[in-house]
């Protein structure tokens, strides 16, 4: 301001305005501070500031800042996430490693007049610049694209509200893909509302997992050794328990059922009568050691916790343990639920999910190296439980070959390749008690290969229009991730894995 001639304060606030549209008021309010200089306004569209430059007005000059540019736009936007007008991270690794991709600003220290001019019979230091630090993430950009082109293609033809897919290396817990729908553009975040650039739905989001959480209750219930593979209970269609009546979601009975026709016919009878075998201290304890209700502590930022009333805790009543069984009155975010499928994937041995491979300063890399969170089953529990959910997927497949084929019975869900998966219908809680009578969350957690796993993989749609059951919703996606990722890796098919009329 001292720089500005007090008789073209007036003048100069009203070009100024003209050209920003900034009020002409807040700009001579600033013309007429006492300060050495202050920000007039910041973050002008190019013409805006040529506009400007071209009027050569005293006492004012541009500023350029740097600006971070995403050329990958919305690809993986919720891994990456994106930065305020300050420089600072929001969102996604852009805030979790905020410090570590910051660098700092060069700087020099001495005396200086009042003109900001350097007294040279002072001391003075120079500190120079340092660049942040580069990373690599351990998204693939090819399974990231085939996740990003499902997910919009299914949103689309369900009508749904969102969604996620996620894909996970069991191996490592490098998280392979992660897309989310709605997509933005961390270019331009602000034309975006807070909850979508702010908040990531593969971490920052909880559900109820319906019956894709069948996998853990048997997970449980073997590792307790109440069960085997050939222990059956009856499942009738319903059964009472502490004055209510608890169906299968058709309200169809399936009689003497072992853990494995469970999966199968995704039993909500069957499965709490297993629970009732387990008991509430070792399934709750088995859910500990997989994770839930805590973050799994990936390296994003706004992970939730999810909401599970373990046993003894205030919120724990019998009733709970037993629809636990079948994913509901828990909560879960989706990066849980497929950290715990990973160790079913890995032999029972459970990695820590993380997207960041590398970190490297000044030419120095520093390699992620993969970190095991737990093993929450033993191996040949792992292995039981996959062989079971073979069936299950297999189960499945006349969804998507019926159609194709006129072959209605059980075929090879993936021909070619043996494939894990367990479908969910998950109800929707309201706020005010109960649950949501129209809208459902469908979704298929699933494995693949599953003699030697490589990819564990989560398909989730959010209120879908046109289907409600997962198996209507998200196995067609889910077959066609997974075909794609197998080939992708190059796993030749065994013909012998091939039904009649099938590729």
């Amino acid at each position: 301001p001292p720089q500005v001639p007090v008789e073209r304060k007036a003048e100069i606030a009203l070009l100024v305005a003209g050209a920003t549209g900034v009020p002409a008021e807040s700009i001579l309010s600033a013309l007429r501070s006492d300060r050495q200089w202050v920000r007039l306004v910041r973050w002008l569209e190019p013409e805006v500031a040529e506009q400007l430059a071209a009027l050569d007005l005293p006492g004012l000059r541009l500023v350029y800042e740097p600006m971070r540019f995403y050329p990958q736009g919305m690809t993986a936007a919720y891994v990456v996430g994106a930065i305020n007008l300050n420089g600072e991270g929001i969102s996604g690794i852009e805030a979790f490693y905020d410090q570590v991709l910051r660098g700092s600003e060069g700087k020099i220290e001495g005396e200086f007049d009042p003109a900001r001019n350097p007294i040279a019979t002072s001391l003075s230091r120079t500190l120079p610049p340092q660049d942040g630090a580069d990373l690599q993430l351990t998204i693939d950009p090819f399974i990231q694209q085939v996740a990003e082109r499902e997910l919009k293609q299914a949103i689309d033809e369900q009508n749904a509200d969102g969604g996620s897919i996620l894909v996970l290396d069991p191996r490592t817990g490098a998280i392979l893909a992660m897309a989310n729908w709605p997509f933005f553009d961390p270019n331009r975040w602000q034309d975006y509302p807070p909850e979508v650039y702010g908040r990531n739905p593969a971490i920052g989001t909880v559900y109820e997992p319906g019956s894709t959480f069948k996998m853990i209750t048997a997970s449980a219930a073997l590792s307790s050794g109440a069960v085997t593979t050939t222990t059956t209970v009856d499942d009738p269609g319903w059964v009472v328990r502490y004055g209510n009546t608890l169906r299968n979601f058709d309200g169809a009975p399936h009689g003497a059922l072992t853990l494995g026709g469970m999966l199968y016919y995704s039993s909500n009878v069957a499965a709490l009568q297993f629970n009732e075998l387990t008991g509430p201290e070792v399934f709750y304890r088995t859910l500990t050691r997989f994770g839930f209700g805590q973050p799994t502590g990936v390296d994003l930022a706004g992970e939730e916790s999810g909401i599970v009333n373990f046993y003894g805790s205030p919120g724990y009543n019998p009733l709970t343990f037993l629809v636990n069984a079948y994913g509901q009155a828990i909560s879960v975010t989706p990066l849980q639920l497929v950290q715990a499928a990973a160790a079913i994937a890995n032999d029972g041995v459970m990695m820590q999910p993380y997207v960041v491979q590398r970190i490297c300063r000044n030419g120095d890399c520093v390699q992620t190296t993969p970190r095991v969170a737990g093993t929450p089953i033993e191996p040949e529990v792992a292995r039981a439980v996959r062989e079971m959910l073979v069936d299950s997927a297999n189960h499945y497949a006349p969804v998507i070959w019926g159609p194709r084929t006129g072959n209605w019975s059980d075929q090879w869900l993936v021909p070619g390749y043996r494939v894990a998966a367990k479908t969910g219908t998950a109800s929707i809680p309201l706020s005010g008690g109960g649950y949501d009578p129209t809208y459902t969350i469908g979704s298929v957690l699933g494995i693949a290969p599953v003699d030697d796993p490589r990819f564990v993989v989560l398909v989730k749609i959010d209120r879908p229009k046109k289907d409600t059951l997962g198996v209507l919703t998200a196995i067609p996606v889910y077959y066609n991730v997974v075909d794609q990722l197998l080939r992708y890796i190059h796993l030749p098919p065994d013909r012998t894995l091939v039904s009649p009329g099938q590729p």
